[in-house]
């Protein structure tokens, strides 16, 4: 719980510094979602040269199911890759695609089998083997200190884009704000903010790659989206990205949206 707090307490404060310089009379007043005697649940109320706003914060995050899907992954392939690579004296270089599935179940057992497949006809050829799902490949070098490299292609989405992967892990929390405490506190009659953030707290995974404008295009056409059947609910979004600034330079954090 601490790491989370703490964690989101850092891009709050990182907003407001910004704000500051920028030229704006800028403080944190409370943390709504800290006290169950507050009426809203937003992560913060700023107070922004004399206007109130509502501020939700919102980690830039990789589906759920991506660490869950990558120890399947190593659970079904480093075992046999790796007795393939010391029989053979290789270094065995893998690329897959997570693969996921039911509870209960071995997730991509079929796949994963015909990877290691693959991989047999690495060794065998020499050549680079590569699959119909532009994902799965696999080669084998001959070397002294037999190893096995896993490279997943984490975007989870059958679709290598950058803006894919962002709106797989943000689609569904964005939504859910915009329908929740965004709107609560719109209604109450508060300007609204969103601070997305790119870097992950301890535990978490972030779409790190991703720039500012791709990250905005994003965010802005789930919005867009949500204003076809609802009144609008945000009006700024902001991003803490996954490089922190320079000391001597400003706090970095991107206003996306206004």
């Amino acid at each position: 719980m601490h790491a989370k707090s703490d964690h989101e307490d850092a891009a709050l404060q990182a907003l407001c510094a910004e704000l500051r310089a920028r030229g704006h009379d800028a403080t944190i007043i409370t943390r709504p979602d800290g006290d169950p005697r507050h009426p809203l649940t937003v992560d913060a109320l700023f107070a922004i040269d004399g206007a109130e706003w509502a501020v939700d914060h919102c980690l830039l995050s990789r589906p759920p199911k991506l660490i869950p899907a990558l120890n399947a992954a190593e659970a079904a392939l480093e075992d046999k890759l790796g007795a393939l690579a010391r029989e053979h004296g290789r270094l065995i270089s893998v690329s897959y695609l997570p693969q996921t599935g039911e509870r209960g179940t071995k997730w991509g057992e079929d796949y994963y089998n015909e990877l290691i497949e693959m991989a047999k006809r690495a060794i065998e050829t020499g050549e680079f083997v590569t699959s119909g799902d532009g994902f799965a490949t696999a080669a084998a070098l001959p070397t002294e200190t037999p190893d096995v490299s896993l490279v997943a292609f984490t975007s989870m989405t059958m679709n290598p884009s950058i803006g894919s992967q962002i709106e797989l892990g943000l689609r569904d929390p964005l939504l859910k704000k915009l329908d929740g405490q965004l709107r609560r506190a719109k209604d109450a009659g508060y300007r609204t903010a969103l601070l997305l953030d790119q870097q992950p707290r301890p535990g978490s995974h972030t779409v790190w790659l991703a720039g500012p404008t791709t990250v905005a295009s994003v965010a802005n056409g789930i919005m867009r989206e949500h204003r076809e059947t609802n009144p609008k609910v945000l009006d700024q979004v902001w991003l803490r990205p996954a490089l922190s600034a320079s000391a001597l330079e400003a706090p970095f954090v991107h206003l996306l949206i206004a």
